[in-house]
């Protein structure tokens, strides 16, 4: 890598690499692969949430989602304690829109973007939605 780039990636996400932008399809993914990723950092994904009650499995809506299970980023933790929730079977994250823990069968995983975000990066692209 040149002296530029590397002075472009660190500069606060403003220039991510074209194949950090890269979209996974959940096939793509082995089973435990996002929630490796949601530890170390915040990670953008997409997942199919539950749909209404009587209607098929794939009606639900996809959900698009920023997440991590990063401590240090996450200004809620439940119950008072000091660990993370745990719900066996269910990935677990801190949905940084919502602001509150959310959960979702791996089943439902639509895909997740490559790239492994900081909480200054995540914060760029946030702005940069709203533009």
């Amino acid at each position: 890598m040149s002296l530029w780039s590397d002075l472009q990636n660190k500069s606060m996400g403003k220039s991510i690499r074209k194949e950090d932008r890269q979209f996974l399809e959940a096939d793509q993914l082995d089973e435990t692969e996002l929630e490796s990723m949601l530890k170390k950092g915040i990670v953008h994904f997409q997942y199919r949430k539950k749909p209404a009650k009587g209607k098929p499995e794939d009606s639900g809506v996809i959900r698009d989602a920023w997440g991590t299970r990063q401590m240090d980023v996450v200004n809620k933790v439940p119950h008072g304690g000091e660990c993370e929730p745990k719900k066996v079977g269910y990935i677990v994250y801190f949905d940084l829109d919502k602001g509150d823990w959310r959960v979702f069968w791996p089943t439902r995983l639509v895909g997740t973007w490559k790239k492994i975000y900081t909480y200054e990066e995540y914060e760029f692209e946030k702005a940069s939605e709203k533009k």
